[in-house]
């Protein structure tokens, strides 16, 4: 710290006077392909938020779902203690842990769709836009982006040789490298090479002994430190001329990651019972005056089989364990290894693009496959109680065929597109055989194992049309064909080894479901826009979109089929250019009616998603400003009223409860100041976002429901009058927040539920040279 601040003391105090060398990082325009054409952003008559490569790297980005915090209407959900993070737009998400399950919001790398939700974690790099599209985009993009979409777009091949390297160092040992090369092989071929590695040591100390509070032994060998990443990714692109009209591009992925078990860390929370057992509430232990394991029906009850109904220690759970330092950087659990989760995934698309005399004809063909092995501790604690377990291997293969043109009013897409994704899943509890069989399953354990195969055709088209100068009216119309068939079966196997999941030595079953679920789905839009000035758009739009249903399967039996959900949007906006196009200023308010939403709750190592209907009425603002040559000001809002009606408690109790992970107000902000110094350019940068509290279950109990808060970053930059290179000082997360982000409840079975919480301060350098 003492280091980075004498830089920046010497950096300011040497600067030079003002000069021209200084560019807008914020009101950059970014062309956007948000219907399939390219545009740009402010004349789409969508609510979007559009991020280029400049701006990820001024922002100091490095993670897909680092875009959230500067996004209005954008939030946070996953689980794996943050390893798997997904989005939520406008309180549109799922969070079902489970590889079948395909998220609301549809998250595209060049043209290709992601269905593994594990998949939508990704890093970031050579990156050319990202664009978020808010409200659903199930016309052009399919069935599965009520929420919204995610497309991010990869720099690609250019004519010139260029390039880049970068190393960023920073706290708990980080080493992150990122480099891309590129240019022309020939007169009719480009390509280009991107890699990318990351090192980080844990960042919790866990101060496990080998035994709980009761003395009882854990997992053996456990006990590591935790909150890690060793990641690798590469990607190559070869580009290639076939004539005048055809080109053809060929882009292959590969990313590896390993990690330890998941960064939770436990907070003492007491099951609320009525009389007959079925929970209604979950409360923080510390307000309980009567310290119980549960409370049923007002009294205290035994919740562990040990023959007390009160805890051993205040605030811990049923046998006594707490967390060592609350929401500190110290953990205490038994299931814990450095490099217990693995995850990988790669990809193969070819794209041709003819174009004729007045069609463009596009053709995107798509491979995919993610694999994933997944180890938590379910207590988080030193108790050797169960560990969750799960392996996943998704397949998908995708073709679009697409035909697109335009004359002097009237623009057009129109297109077929067919996905196959095929499915593996296994989850299942484990109890270890040095354990103490808290849970009768004394070196066993109980798997859900599960294979979902998809195949789903649509055609789609849409159509603007010019009525005059300034008004264009827009519709468009998707229709899919979607077939799934479901086999699941919930077994008992010995469990022989902790730290993988095991499907030998058959025991018994409790459960087995073998369906299929057959729909014909469509999606809508209509939408008139107004245009009166180069500077202006507002426009006026009616949306249908649609999630396809699927099915449940959780741990311990409950397998079962949900239905599609649909969603009816209204939405009104605007996009201004003012003060003479030093500013731009995005407005749109929207109404949403949902039936059959699909909501996700999970109590007690169980989880289900059931339909309810909903209905969510929002605001978003945001405005990006360059008052100066010198100043960048960056400023979103967003305000959403959510609610989920009628979703079922008890067995008779229903209540209208709010979306998960959907804070009702968000703010974020940034300021980026530039002057040139040292024959080239610094850049002194703030940015922040707050967020109102939020309930991370949808049963909105009172233990579910996190605080309000907010981080901070900071960051100066040196840039040569060139711009090849870059030197970045910066401090993220500055005041280091220690916030509860994503949550899992387990009261019933430990008196404790899972948190995981914001990244404490990091403090870094990272170094640019262009080529």
């Amino acid at each position: 710290m003492r280091i980075i601040t004498r830089l920046v003391t010497v950096l300011v105090a040497g600067s030079f006077s003002l000069g021209t060398w200084a560019q807008s990082t914020v009101l950059e325009e970014v062309i956007v392909t948000a219907q399939k054409r390219e545009q740009l952003a402010k004349d789409v008559g969508i609510a979007i938020t559009t991020y280029s490569g400049n701006q990820m790297d001024a922002l100091g980005l490095e993670s897909s779902t680092e875009l959230i915090a500067y996004t209005p209407g954008v939030s946070l959900a996953g689980d794996i203690g943050g390893q798997r993070a997904i989005f939520n737009i406008r309180g549109v998400v799922q969070n079902d842990y489970a590889d079948l399950a395909e998220a609301p919001v549809a998250v595209y790398v060049d043209g290709g769709y992601l269905a593994s939700t594990q998949a939508q974690t990704f890093a970031l790099y050579d990156i050319e836009r990202v664009e978020i599209l808010k409200g659903p985009q199930g016309t052009l993009f399919g069935r599965n982006a009520t929420g919204g979409l995610v497309n991010t777009i990869t720099a690609k091949p250019t004519e010139e040789f260029e390039g880049y390297a970068e190393l960023t160092a920073a706290s708990f040992g980080q080493v992150r490298l990122e480099a891309a090369v590129g240019g022309s092989l020939s007169d009719r071929a480009r390509g280009r090479f991107s890699v990318m590695t990351n090192q980080q040591d844990e960042i919790y100390t866990n101060v496990y002994s080998g035994s709980d509070f009761t003395g009882d032994p854990g997992t053996p060998g456990g006990g590591e430190d935790t909150y890690n990443d060793n990641t690798f990714a590469v990607r190559g692109q070869l580009e290639l001329d076939i004539n005048d009209k055809t080109s053809i591009l060929f882009i292959a992925n590969f990313a590896d990651t390993e990690k330890s078990e998941g960064p939770y860390q436990v907070t003492s929370t007491t099951e609320v019972r009525r009389a007959n057992g079925e929970p209604i509430d979950v409360i923080l232990s510390i307000d309980d005056p009567m310290n119980c394991d549960i409370i049923q029906a007002g009294a205290c009850i035994d919740g562990n089989g040990d023959g007390s109904v009160t805890r051993p220690v205040v605030g811990g759970d049923f046998w006594g364990n707490t967390d060592p330092d609350g929401s500190g950087r110290r953990v205490n659990k038994d299931f814990a290894f450095d490099d217990q989760n693995q995850i990988e995934s790669q990809s193969l698309s070819a794209e041709v693009n003819y174009q004729g005399d007045n069609v463009l004809f596009t053709s995107i063909t798509d491979f995919k496959n993610f694999t994933r092995v997944i180890g938590l501790d379910s207590d988080q604690t030193a108790r050797s109680a169960l560990i969750f377990q799960s392996d996943g291997d998704t397949d998908q293969f995708s073709q679009e065929f697409r035909f697109s043109g335009a004359s002097d009013r009237l623009t057009w897409v129109t297109g077929l597109y067919y996905l196959k994704i095929n499915t593996d899943f296994i989850q299942g509890l484990a109890e270890s055989a040095v354990g103490t069989d808290d849970f009768a399953l004394i070196g066993q354990e109980a798997n859900t194992i599960t294979e979902l195969d998809t195949d789903s055709i649509s055609v789609f088209g849409q159509v603007d049309y010019a009525l005059n100068d300034e008004l264009t009216v827009v519709g468009g119309l998707r229709v899919t064909q979607e077939n799934k068939d479901f086999d699941g079966i919930v077994s008992f196997f010995p469990n022989t080894d902790d730290r993988r999941i095991e499907t030998t030595g058959f025991l018994f079953s409790i459960d087995q479901l073998t369906a299929d679920n057959d729909e014909t789905l469509w999606s809508g839009k209509l939408q008139l826009e107004y245009s009166p000035s180069d500077d202006s758009l507002y426009y006026f739009g009616v949306n249908r979109g649609v999630k396809a249903g699927s099915f449940n399967a959780p741990l311990f039996g409950g397998l079962s089929p949900y239905n599609e959900e649909v969603l009816w949007s209204y939405e009104v906006g605007g996009k201004l250019t003012l003060a003479d196009g030093k500013a731009q200023l995005n407005v749109s308010i929207y109404h949403y009616d949902y039936q059959d939403y699909q909501s996700f709750s999970f109590r007690n190592n169980s989880s289900a998603v059931t339909n309810e209907d909903a209905s969510y009425t929002g605001l978003e603002v945001e405005l990006f400003a360059n008052p100066t040559e010198w100043l960048d000001v960056q400023f979103g809002v967003s305000y959403i009223d959510a609610e989920v009606e009628g979703l079922q408690i008890a067995s008779d109790i229903f209540a209208d409860t709010t979306p998960p992970f959907t804070p009702e107000w968000q703010f974020s902000g940034l300021a980026r100041y530039n002057w040139d110094a040292f024959n080239g350019n610094l850049a002194a940068q703030v940015n922040a976002s707050w967020k109102s509290e939020f309930f991370f279950s949808a049963s909105n109990f009172t233990a579910h429901e996190f605080d309000s808060s907010y981080t901070a970053d900071a960051s100066v930059t040196w840039s040569d009058s060139d711009n090849e290179w870059n030197i970045v000082g910066f401090v993220e997360n500055f005041t280091d927040e220690r916030d509860s982000i994503i949550g899992f409840d387990v009261s019933g079975f430990y008196g404790t539920s899972q948190e995981s919480f914001t990244k404490p301060r990091t403090i870094g350098v990272m170094l640019r040279r262009r080529f």
